[in-house]
C-alpha cells in the first residue's frame, strides 16, 4: 500500500520527510513524499526556512497522482500554498489526511504565522485526524473560539505522556511506555506511524497504541548526535522478536561453543514487563513465550540500566578461554554471581565515557560462565562468533 507524506525536507534525516519515509518503511508500506520547505536544522537549531513555489509543490502531487493509487496521507510542515494543492487533489481523489500540525519546532523556531494557523482551521476540516501537541493544541483551540469552524467536528489526538483522543464528543486517555529521553523528530515518526497502522484498516485506539509502541522503539534506538537524538524507527514486535530467534539458532549451530545441554536465547520486546514479553528459544528450535528462567530474569533486571539491551545467551566457558578473551578488545565485565545487584553493578562499573557497555559479563566459578547481552538475538550470535575466533583463533 502506498502512503504519501507531504512536509518540510530536514537533511539529518532526524525529523520532516526522511523520518516519515523510513518510518512508513519500516512498517511495511511504500512510502511517496512530496516537499513543501526546504528546513536546514539539526538538534542545536534550525538554519533558515525556504517554502517551495506554488508551481514547484503541484508539480510534485501531479507527478505522484498521475502514477500512483494513494487513500493515505500523512502531512507535516505545510504552506499555505501546499494546504491549498492538498485540498484541491483530496476533491478530486477523495484520500483520508492525518495531520501532523507543525507550528514550531523544539528550538523554538516558528513554522507558522497566523494566515496559517488560519488557513489550517480550513484544512483541519477536511482531516481524518489531527495529531497536535498540547502546545500546539492550544493554539488550535484558542483560533478555533474566534472563527467559523467547530472544533467538535474534528477528530483530534492531543500528544504528550498520556495522549488525549477527542472524538464523538469522548476524550479518551490513551497511555504507553515511556523512556525520559529528549529525541528529534518523535511526532513526525508518531503521526506517520498512525497514518500506517490505520491504512490497515485498524481502529483509531489500536492505531495509536500501536504507533505509541513504535514510537518507543525509535527513542530507545535514537542516534546520538553531537547535540542531541534523532528518532531511528524501529519496528519490535513479538514477531519479529521470534523471527530474530529462529535465525540466530540457524546461525549459532555452526559455532563451535555452542552448548546443546541447557542451552537457552532469550530475546524480549522493548521494557518487558514480566516473563510473557520474553521469548526463549532452545536447541528443539521451539519458541516459547512466559519461560521463567535465569536468563530471562536477566533481561527484566537490565531493562532500566540499559533498555536497548533485549537478548542474553548464558554459556559454560573454561579458564584458559577467560583469560585469552580478557587479552582481547572485547570488553569484560566480572560479576560475583548471577543476582541482581551483582548483574548491575558488574555492567555500571565497566561502563565507558561514552556509556558503552561490556560485550560480555562473567562469572569467575570452577566452571567460569559468560553472559553475552546484545540488542537482539542475531547480534548475540555476532558477538559469540567474535568470540570464537579470539579463543580458537577460527578465521570467517
Amino acid at each position: 500500500m502506498n502512503v504519501l507524506t507531504v512536509g518540510g525536507f530536514d537533511p539529518t534525516g532526524g525529523a520532516g520527510i526522511v523520518a516519515d519515509v523510513k518510518t512508513i518503511k519500516e512498517l511495511q508500506k511504500n512510502p511517496l513524499s512530496i516537499i513543501t520547505s526546504i528546513i536546514p536544522q539539526n538538534n542545536n537549531k534550525v538554519f533558515l526556512k525556504r517554502d517551495l513555489s506554488k508551481e514547484e509543490i503541484k508539480a510534485q502531487f501531479d507527478a505522484i497522482f498521475e502514477d500512483f493509487e494513494v487513500n493515505w496521507v500523512k502531512t507535516g510542515v505545510l504552506t499555505n500554498d501546499s494546504i491549498d494543492i492538498i485540498l484541491e487533489f483530496k476533491k478530486k481523489y477523495n484520500f483520508n489526511i492525518i495531520c501532523d500540525p507543525v507550528l514550531k519546532s523544539t528550538t523554538d523556531f516558528e513554522f507558522s504565522d497566523e494566515v496559517l494557523i488560519k488557513k489550517y482551521l480550513e484544512f483541519f476540516e477536511e482531516c481524518f485526524l489531527i495529531t497536535p501537541n498540547l502546545k500546539e493544541f492550544e493554539i488550535i483551540e484558542k483560533m478555533f473560539e474566534t472563527s467559523r469552524f467547530n472544533l467538535n467536528n474534528i477528530n483530534v489526538l492531543v500528544t504528550g505522556k498520556t495522549d488525549i483522543l477527542k472524538i464523538n464528543n469522548k476524550h479518551i486517555e490513551i497511555t504507553g511506555k515511556y523512556v525520559e529521553k529528549e529525541v528529534h523528530g518523535t511526532g513526525c515518526t508518531y503521526s506517520s506511524a498512525i497514518t500506517c497502522f490505520l491504512s490497515m484498516g485498524m481502529t483509531f485506539e489500536d492505531s495509536i497504541k500501536s504507533a505509541k509502541e513504535f514510537v518507543l522503539g525509535s527513542v530507545i534506538y535514537a542516534e546520538k548526535t553531537k547535540y542531541g537524538y534523532n528518532s531511528n524507527p524501529i519496528s519490535v514486535t513479538k514477531e519479529s522478536v521470534e523471527k530474530n530467534l529462529s535465525y540466530a539458532l540457524t546461525l549459532l549451530k555452526n559455532i563451535e561453543l555452542f552448548v546443546k545441554t541447557d542451552f537457552k536465547i532469550v530475546e524480549s520486546i522493548l521494557l518487558p514487563e514480566n516473563y510473557s514479553d520474553i521469548a526463549t528459544i532452545t536447541y528443539d528450535e521451539i519458541i516459547k513465550f512466559g519461560i521463567s528462567n535465569d536468563v530471562s530474569e536477566i533481561l527484566l533486571n537490565l531493562k532500566e540500566i540499559n533498555p536497548k539491551i533485549r537478548a542474553c545467551i548464558k554459556i559454560e566457558c573454561d579458564k584458559l578461554s577467560v583469560e585469552k578473551l580478557k587479552n582481547s578488545e572485547i570488553s569484560m565485565g566480572s560479576i560475583a554471581n548471577l543476582e541482581k545487584n551483582s548483574i548491575i553493578s558488574g555492567l555500571t562499573d565497566c561502563i565507558n565515557s561514552d556509556k558503552i557497555y561490556p560485550h560480555i559479563l562473567y562469572v569467575n566459578e570452577k566452571k567460569p560462565i559468560l553472559i553475552i547481552l546484545g540488542n537482539n538475538s542475531v547480534e548475540i550470535f555476532k558477538k559469540l562468533q567474535n568470540i570464537e575466533k579470539r579463543v580458537k583463533n577460527v578465521q570467517y
